[in-house]
């Protein structure tokens, strides 16, 4: 399937701009080994969407299935290099203290594991409960950077200023009208990245990144 028609297809289920993007990030990537999925809430459904290898194992980690830890202040209670993958998605625009968090996500990888997080940019304010922050790629290199992370590739997300605005409008027009107008973007951006190819990052969706230890 191309990209293209993975974005319709997703757009066409409902997602928003961001999360059709991020999925299609999620579906380059391969989950290995023992995983955990920190601040995934109860619906994660996003792993569909990721490749694992034949010894994948999963365990779900946040408040909202029982686990009691203030991601703000309280150590995480897992064991140092415990897992090889660890999912980090959607969390630290909710965590004012983000360096802590980002201390304790680095601190459960193995040795030569990994970190696939994600943090939205152009975003509307979705408390859950707070929603504190928006992340560059700068920021998130430093931070990642200084919690241990020994290498870091931090992707934007993005393709030009008309789907950063189908990002705002498309969830709140109806479905039967949501697939034109996101086409359309898609296109009148082409015509974008053909002009203003280096200006194209200042629309991200946000920022994908992938660290190892």
């Amino acid at each position: 399937m191309s990209d293209i028609h993975f974005l319709v297809r997703e757009i066409w289920q409902g997602r928003s701009t961001t999360r059709a993007f991020l999925n299609l990030a999620l579906s380059m990537q391969v989950l290995k080994g023992k995983t955990i999925d920190i601040g995934g809430g109860k619906d994660i459904n996003y792993l569909s969407f990721i490749k694992k290898d034949e010894v994948f194992e999963l365990r779900n980690f946040d408040i909202k299935t029982g686990d009691t830890v203030d991601f703000e202040t309280e150590k995480l209670p897992l064991v140092d290099g415990t897992y090889d993958t660890v999912l980090f998605l959607n969390v630290m625009e909710h965590i004012f203290n983000y360096q802590h968090i980002a201390n304790e996500v680095v601190r459960i990888v193995r040795p030569q594991g990994q970190l696939i997080g994600f943090v939205p940019f152009l975003m509307w304010y979705h408390p859950d409960h707070s929603d504190y922050f928006r992340y560059t790629d700068e920021a998130i290199e430093k931070i990642f950077k200084q919690a241990g992370a020994t290498t870091l590739t931090v992707t934007p997300i993005h393709r030009g200023p008309c789907i950063a605005a189908c990002q705002m409008l498309l969830t709140w027009v109806p479905r039967l009208i949501r697939v034109p107008l996101f086409l359309l973007g898609y296109a009148l951006d082409s015509l974008f990245i053909s002009w203003r190819p280096v200006y194209a990052r200042r629309y991200a969706l946000g920022y994908f990144f992938v660290a190892n230890m």
